[in-house]
């Protein structure tokens, strides 16, 4: 039965894993990410300055808020609870470290892509994401260890 649910635990962990390059490498309309028009290829935009989505919050529309800062967090969220479950041993800062790593080299890659930004936010989001994932996994042991007592 163990190997079953390490087994499981693998495949949802490559799963979070590939969702998240669909969703950051291939364009698309609905959340309106990448070219999907056929529009003017821009390369090369990025965004270093951290944390601009709080001087931004005010002008931005609610969708983009939604989509680009809570979609960024909750993309990530089931990443660090497979890591955390996959790797019951690594802390608070393993996982963050992790999360970072996966989203800097997402960020990094979106670089060289068509029509897509850059942006160190996404990776402070990413790496919320990944931590919050981090902390459901640690409140469900703990919620379970309490039941066992």
């Amino acid at each position: 039965m163990k190997e079953v649910k390490l087994a499981l635990i693998n495949i949802l962990l490559a799963f979070s894993i590939l969702f998240v390059l669909y969703l950051t490498m291939i364009p698309h309309a609905l959340i309106h990410t990448g070219d999907v028009n056929g529009a003017v290829v821009q390369r090369f935009n990025y965004n270093l300055n951290p944390l601009l989505i709080f001087q931004n919050f005010k002008t931005d529309s609610l969708f983009y808020f939604l989509v680009d800062d809570l979609g960024n967090i909750m993309l990530f969220i089931p990443f660090g609870l497979f890591l955390s479950m996959r790797f019951p041993e690594f802390k608070f800062g393993q996982i963050g470290f992790f999360g970072a790593l996966f989203s800097a080299t997402i960020e990094w890659v979106q670089l060289f892509l068509p029509n897509r930004m850059t942006d160190i936010d996404d990776v402070i989001l990413n790496t919320t994401g990944a931590l919050v994932g981090y902390f459901l996994y640690r409140f469900y042991v703990e919620a379970g260890e309490e039941v066992d007592n």
